[in-house]
């Protein structure tokens, strides 16, 4: 029945009008659902989930996804383009970049987690000319397995590294790829616009790991910066940054108070870093000749 109502009711314009999220909210108690739904978002179609599980829940409430950051993603997504997902869960990322491509592009999303990678994939065949490839794996420097650890408590936080994670669950051994070497082995030319990385403190090890691709094609990058979880992980955030500082990037910050998107310098973003502890921040670095 809630099925229906969802799909009536327009879900996709809820982060824009408060009336609207009003309305859902009375709706959503009133006949309090508990299976799973499709809702309609801003860029894509989602299965979500009413009960603890999944990160989903999040856009029944809210009708979006880290609304300021998705914008700007969107922003720099182009017809035709190339884009990779690293760490993409239930598909945020690269469903807004299927969707906004139009059938004629190309979308890697790679997702170790069992579980959550069913949910991507189940994601990707609700969009209409999807053109996502998922693969069930993580990206990192180099290839081989690692032990992934479930966060029983958080299904967004699921970590190589132990200390990261809120409530440990279930570990099992996941396959590991460097991107260089993956689109190397898949005969991908194509230039590189744009790249997101969530991987709870793996997130300079995905970027070493597309090393080569990132020096010859500049693209965009979104990534999430945890300076415990890089140093649990062996790496450091001062290379993080030294790294796009010498190819000539730019950086740019989500701040967490107003959630506004704000340029930094590298020396400020330094030292607002090396004050965190237990906390990230979401950082894009953007070449001048992305812009």
């Amino acid at each position: 029945m809630f099925q229906s109502i969802a799909n009536m009711f327009p879900t996709q314009k809820m982060a824009e009008s408060k009336i609207l999220s009003a309305l859902w909210r009375i709706l959503f108690y009133l006949f309090k659902p508990s299976a799973s739904f499709v809702m309609r978002l801003p860029y894509y179609r989602a299965l979500v989930f009413p009960k603890k599980g999944t990160l989903t829940r999040v856009l029944i409430r809210r009708g979006c996804w880290e609304k300021e950051l998705t914008e700007r993603f969107a922003s720099f997504v182009k017809p035709g383009g190339f884009v990779v997902d690293a760490g993409a869960n239930f598909g945020n990322y690269a469903l807004t970049a299927s969707g906004l491509m139009k059938g004629e592009g190309l979308v890697l999303a790679f997702e170790p987690h069992p579980v959550t990678f069913g949910l991507l994939r189940q994601n990707i065949a609700l969009q209409d000319k999807p053109v996502i490839t998922a693969e069930q794996a993580a990206l990192g420097d180099e290839p081989g397995e690692l032990e992934l650890v479930t966060d029983e408590d958080n299904p967004g936080g699921h970590s190589f590294n132990p200390g990261q994670v809120w409530r440990a669950g279930v570990s099992e051994k996941v396959r590991v790829v460097a991107l260089d070497d993956y689109l190397a082995e898949h005969g991908i030319t194509q230039r590189l616009d744009l790249l997101k990385s969530d991987t709870e403190g793996f997130d300079f090890k995905v970027l070493k790991g597309a090393r080569k691709t990132i020096e010859r094609d500049r693209p965009t990058v979104f990534c999430e910066v945890s300076p415990d979880g890089l140093r649990e992980a062996g790496d450091n955030y001062e290379e993080l940054l030294t790294f796009f500082e010498d190819l000539g990037y730019r950086a740019s910050m989500q701040d967490k108070g107003s959630r506004r998107i704000v340029d930094m310098s590298f020396r400020d973003l330094s030292a607002l870093l090396a004050d965190l502890k237990d906390d990230f921040r979401d950082v894009i670095f953007v070449h001048p000749g992305n812009r």
